[in-house]
């Protein structure tokens, strides 16, 4: 009688785990929705079992993780990016995740914001899990066959590397990409998006490409709002046309910069300090860009604001105070500087 009691309470007990199991792996929607999911390079499993939660794809983080250690494979979840689905079980996304070819072709999407300079792409590129080194992708911008490879390099000179070139956008990249087929699909989107006829433009300006993205990304550092992009941009090619030294901030900031404090805080001691991208010094544009420009920056060298300004000053609230003469823009500074309006 007591063996039947006690067999009949395991039996209970372990249909019940079954029917617990059965629940937690089973889908959290009937329906389904596709979800992008990207498993980051070293990424923990506690990590991954909670984003997917969050993502509305698994039912319980803790079951995830148990299952994934009774499978044997708590060890083999792929770094990629993956479409999986709300009516999808767990079993099935463990299976998509420790499968060799189920991620998209093995990507991770990086996003290489407009205004980065080429140190900051490499480390998104590390962070991402795409390289193991920022000095590998430092050294391939660096080449010089990318000048023979494109028409619009030829004017670059071969003293500076691709700042600039390397047009920001959002892009799937594949995890086993080298730096090289990198900076190839960032070259090849800058052509694009700067295609001949805006080339053209630049010659018609009086200018060669690396000129234009020089100022260009000078601009985009310097600009917050839209509408002021080609005000600063006339500000800058009125001052070549003098000329008159650009003294523009970002340039010395780009010459200042570090890893983890690339774009520093500078002050007037900085100012003096020698340097071929000091403008306040040298009176010809740099050697070359300081970050890689948005196309709305670009655009604005091409097609500036038909103005007299030679200066401007930030008011603080993202907005620049304009001036003709020098005397006009000492009353700037006096105003939004001095006086902190």
């Amino acid at each position: 009688m007591i063996i039947s009691v006690i067999v009949v309470s395991l039996l209970i007990v372990g249909l019940t785990q079954v029917l617990i199991a059965r629940q937690l792996n089973s889908a959290r929607d009937d329906i389904g929705r596709s979800v992008y999911f990207v498993v980051d390079a070293d990424e923990s499993v506690d990590s991954v079992s909670e984003r997917l939660q969050d993502d509305g794809l698994i039912r319980s983080p803790g079951f995830f993780r148990l299952w994934l250690r009774l499978r044997g494979d708590a060890d083999k979840i792929i770094a990629g990016r993956y479409r999986l689905d709300t009516s999808m079980s767990t079993s099935s996304i463990i299976n998509t995740l420790t499968s060799e070819n189920a991620a998209l072709a093995q990507e991770v999407l990086v996003r290489f914001q407009e205004g980065w300079r080429t140190e900051e792409y490499a480390e998104a590129l590390v962070d991402s899990g795409v390289l193991a080194s920022v000095d590998d992708f430092l050294a391939a911008t660096r080449d010089g066959r990318w000048n023979a490879t494109y028409a619009f390099l030829h004017s670059r000179p071969s003293t500076v590397a691709l700042e600039g070139y390397l047009f920001p956008d959002s892009y799937n990249i594949r995890m086993d990409d080298t730096p090289e087929e990198v900076i190839d699909r960032l070259l090849t989107t800058f052509g694009e998006r700067m295609p001949p006829d805006m080339q053209a433009r630049a010659t018609a300006l009086g200018l060669t490409v690396h000129q234009v993205m020089t100022i260009a990304s000078i601009v985009e550092r310097e600009a917050v709002l839209p509408e002021e992009r080609p005000l600063i941009a006339a500000v800058y090619l009125n001052r070549m046309s003098i000329p008159m030294p650009l003294q523009a901030d970002p340039t010395v900031q780009y010459q200042l910069g570090e890893a983890g404090d690339w774009w520093p805080v500078i002050d007037g001691s900085d100012l003096q300090l020698d340097g071929r991208y000091n403008t306040y010094l040298n009176p010809s544009l740099p050697p070359g860009p300081i970050c890689n420009p948005s196309i709305a920056s670009i655009e604005a060298v091409l097609s500036p604001a038909t103005t007299d300004y030679l200066y401007f000053v930030a008011k603080g609230d993202g907005s620049h105070a304009f001036a003709v003469t020098g005397e006009e823009h000492q009353r700037n500074v006096e105003r939004y500087i001095h006086n902190g309006e």
